[in-house]
């Protein structure tokens, strides 16, 4: 559920920027198949990638979403996992 989320939210953040001719690279196999087949399913996961999937048809024009193996992506994964640590506030006294 977390990769499907994060795929609509990278949506709505390019979306928002006004970006097009956008290529989103995903490591998760499952959503990509799903995003790319015209499943029902009416689950949490289901909803959410069909949101997805409508962001995308109305917004995206020569854009894809495809499926990259994590080991072809693995600098990526490594940033994304390094990245939380870098986020929180930190406080500098100068003297």
């Amino acid at each position: 559920m977390g990769e499907v989320v994060s795929l609509h939210t990278a949506l709505q953040w390019m979306v928002a920027l006004q970006f097009d001719n956008v290529d989103f690279a995903l490591d998760s196999k499952r959503v990509v198949d799903h995003f790319k087949l015209d499943i029902v399913d009416y689950s949490e996961f289901g909803c959410t990638i069909s949101a997805c999937r409508q962001l995308f048809i109305d917004s995206f024009h020569n854009c894809h979403v495809e499926f990259n193996r994590r080991q072809s992506n693995e600098v990526a994964h490594e940033l994304a996992q390094i990245t939380p640590s870098y986020v929180s506030s930190h406080v500098y006294n100068v003297p």
